[in-house]
């Protein structure tokens, strides 16, 4: 049964600070693959569509093995998402999910896209915008505004349709939004009763950060008086919660100059935005966060000054930046033993992706809250924490939890073998979850396991069978990308 609308109440929100790592910090040597014609092995490949989607499927390595990198990354930045594939979501009873009557059904619409795009890297930025700019739900009503924001997002995360997207417009048109204002407490930021909510997040978690590389600030509490001061104004119309956009209302703005980073002017939302842009701290530390997406360490400072130039040379293009990092050798560092740890959604519709599952009822929905990652709901402003907090022992429960429920469905019933020798099972097994990564120490344990498990009966051996896939999906290989 899906999860009833609940209208939230409004809450002040802060988050804390928290100084990003030094950039430069745990170099790497550069391995030798992954120049832009360098041949893709199946690894290779693997890794791309882990690292820049949800996992490849048998399909996708077929296509791209053998082909480059740079054929690969430049189809991730320009094909459009296109439409999708699959059999539509449903709820358990068979019914169609309606995302604005449902927080459930919300949710889930959402990770049926990922599910079932066919470009994974749309929906891969579009959650990471998310994550960037955190909206939440808990916050915002009607679910419509969500959605609206989702939109957004994807327009921007959508590179084939939007190759000149720029983060200033995104920037622009997310604080101008009904989601952000309404989340943020914007619509209520007034001449006579400024709140800083939102021009604080515009530096600490959105632009800025709260200190540059060396550890100076990088704006003072004076800043984000004046910042508050420019984005004051802005409402929403609550009798059409179907309209996109805020609109701003002079009456409600605060006139003449306001003194922001150091520049005096009178200044409005956009030319704020466009002061704070132009800090040096800004291209930074954004693109050390977007590199973070796909590398797990900090790039050091050659490629650091590399992105950062390409960046603002662009006039901040969104694509470049993208498709530069894809590109970097550092991509397929560690292929022999995957090194970043999937977050829970990219987790989670692996699973349904490696196993052509699609949405039938809510038991993806409920690992994801599980696990602490229900997109729509981050849990602040800063959105989720991420790294090693997402594996304790109730998540890793969970995640194994949620592997044992799909691979036991009755449409993933095993071919019934009646000898079968204990390595051909467990090749077996990982040939139909999608062949992932799996060491060599998992491997002889699963064998192991399988020469001991009793297969006497059709019964036992479908057993061990769904036994060796559940543990090759939600052991411990399974966690990393």
């Amino acid at each position: 049964m899906a999860t009833k609308l609940a209208r939230p109440k409004k809450k002040k929100r802060k988050v804390p600070t928290v100084a990003p790592a030094p950039l430069g910090a745990h170099r790497l040597k550069r391995p030798k693959a992954g120049g832009a014609q360098t041949p893709m092995t199946q690894a290779m490949v693997d890794r791309m569509f882990w690292r820049a989607g949800f996992g490849p499927s048998t399909a996708d390595r077929t296509t791209w093995t053998g082909k480059s990198v740079g054929q690969l990354v430049e189809w991730l930045v320009s094909a459009p998402q296109g439409a999708l594939t699959g059999a539509e979501p449903v709820r358990a009873d068979g019914s169609p999910l309606k995302p604005t009557d449902s927080d459930t059904d919300l949710v889930l619409s959402w990770v049926d896209r990922m599910v079932r795009v066919p470009n994974p890297l749309v929906e891969r930025m579009t959650f990471f915008w998310h994550r960037h700019f955190a909206t939440s739900r808990a916050d915002v009503s009607p679910p419509q505004l969500m959605l609206q924001q989702n939109a957004l997002l994807r327009r921007y995360a959508d590179l084939g349709a939007n190759p000149d997207a720029t983060f200033t417009n995104l920037a622009y048109e997310v604080g101008e939004g009904p989601a952000m204002l309404r989340f943020l407490d914007g619509e209520d930021s007034t001449r006579r009763n400024i709140n800083e909510n939102y021009g604080r997040e515009i530096m600490e978690l959105f632009c800025l950060g709260v200190v540059d590389a060396a550890g100076q600030p990088n704006y003072s509490e004076t800043d984000v008086k004046e910042i508050a001061k420019a984005t004051a104004g802005w409402q929403i119309d609550d009798d059409d919660p179907d309209n996109p956009i805020g609109f701003f209302n002079a009456s409600r703005s605060v006139l003449g100059a306001k003194n922001l980073l150091g520049q005096a002017a009178d200044l409005n939302h956009r030319t704020a935005i466009d002061v704070v842009l132009a800090h040096r701290a800004h291209a930074p530390y954004l693109v050390t966060k977007l590199w973070l997406e796909f590398v797990p360490t900090p790039p050091d400072t050659a490629t650091l000054g590399d992105l950062v130039t390409l960046y603002l040379a662009s006039g901040r293009k969104i694509r470049p930046l993208v498709e530069r990092i894809l590109l970097h050798p550092r991509i397929f560092e560690s292929l022999g033993e995957p090194n970043l740890l999937k977050p829970p959604i990219v987790y989670s519709v692996g699973l349904m992706r490696q196993l052509g599952l699609s949405i039938k009822d809510n038991r993806v929905y409920d690992a994801l809250q599980a696990q602490g990652q229900l997109p729509y709901f981050p849990p602040t402003v800063a959105g989720w924490e991420g790294g090693l907090t997402w594996l304790n022992t109730n998540t890793s429960l969970t995640r194994f939890g949620l592997a044992q429920r799909l691979v036991s469905l009755p449409e993933k019933k095993p071919t019934d073998v009646a000898v079968e020798a204990a390595d051909a099972a467990v090749a077996r097994a990982h040939t139909e979850v999608g062949a992932p990564w799996m060491a060599d120490g998992t491997k002889a344990a699963l064998t192991a396991y399988a020469g001991k498990a009793p297969v006497k009966s059709a019964t036992e051996r479908d057993a061990r069978q769904r036994v060796l896939r559940a543990f090759i999906l939600g052991g411990p290989d399974a966690q990393v990308m």
